[in-house]
């Protein structure tokens, strides 16, 4: 591994203010109050460092996860804003240019989450939410493992109402037990939804969450598979690119997608789908973390 990294390096343009650096992740920190990552590397060439949105990005994107291996180039001195109150900042070098082995190892859930969130309540006779059978592109598996973001929603057509009340995001429990989502957040490039407590999902289920209860109607998703925030999906969701992050009760994050003009899930990120579409996984059996889990849906498949 480190001899990849090395001839990596070697590829990177040198600077005349920054300096090589690189090692494996011990700690990764999502700031997203002033949108950076903050990573502390252990041996060969370790410390602490801050990745920004001006940094250079090569393979695999930003840092993700702690067992991830970075490398490349850091100059001055930055800061990460990871919690408002208490003010919480870590510092360290801003990495002007980076690739990594990719997520290595699960994220390891941060000591305090510090995120702003939107607060909702659980529909009335919410519960476990019972699987609707298999989504296209899937065998019925559940070897993804965990719980995923399956499809999204965000290029409105004039059928299904308009932007951004109109948009929703879908996810699959491709695990083997039933999961408790109180606590859990979706999180665009700007704001954070918090999904009702007490919602169950299913082994092998579905559950839509959309921006207000009228999407559950106009795609006729059964009541037992919908949740609505009654309120836009972060600050609503860009067509032209834009991200969304699932995380646990923890604050770990669990899952991923980026599209468009945003790279800050995988880079490259996804295509932009056409209008009416939706972006979904292609399978629901595995998970490689790159725009190649993803396809555009010319009829989206809500709830299953």
């Amino acid at each position: 591994m480190l001899a990849a990294l090395g001839a990596l390096l070697a590829l990177l343009p040198l600077t005349a203010s920054a300096f090589p650096f690189g090692g494996r992740a011990s700690t990764v920190l999502d700031c997203v109050y002033n949108s950076t990552i903050y990573v502390n590397l252990g041996p060969p060439r370790g410390g602490e460092y801050i990745w920004t949105t001006g940094t250079k990005t090569y393979q695999f994107g930003p840092p993700r996860s702690s067992g991830q291996w970075i490398l490349g180039l850091a100059a001055p001195p930055y800061y990460c804003i990871y919690k408002i109150s208490p003010l919480t900042i870590y510092t360290g070098i801003a990495i002007t240019m980076m690739g990594s082995s990719g997520s290595a190892a699960p994220p390891a859930p941060p000591t305090a989450t510090g995120q702003q969130i939107k607060t909702v309540a659980l529909p009335s006779g919410g519960s476990a939410v019972p699987s609707s059978g298999t989504q296209s592109g899937s065998s019925g598996s559940t070897s993804i493992g965990r719980v995923v973001i399956s499809e999204v929603y965000y290029n409105v057509d004039l059928d299904h109402g308009s932007k951004p009340q109109g948009e929703w995001v879908e996810l699959y429990n491709g695990s083997s037990a039933t999961v408790n989502l109180s606590g859990w957040t979706i999180r665009d490039s700007a704001l954070f939804d918090a999904l009702p407590g007490g919602t169950m999902l299913a082994p092998g289920s579905f559950l839509v969450v959309g921006a207000i209860s009228a999407t559950r109607a106009s795609w006729e998703v059964p009541s037992a598979q919908f949740v609505s925030i009654e309120s836009p999906i972060g600050d609503g969701l860009s067509n032209t690119g834009d991200s969304l992050t699932l995380r646990n009760a923890d604050g770990a994050a669990v899952d991923a997608v980026s599209w468009g003009s945003n790279s800050s899930a995988f880079n490259p990120a996804a295509a932009s789908v056409p209008y009416g579409s939706s972006l979904a996984r292609s399978t629901l059996t595995k998970d490689t973390n790159t725009a190649n889990d993803w396809i555009s849906r010319g009829t989206p498949t809500p709830g299953k």
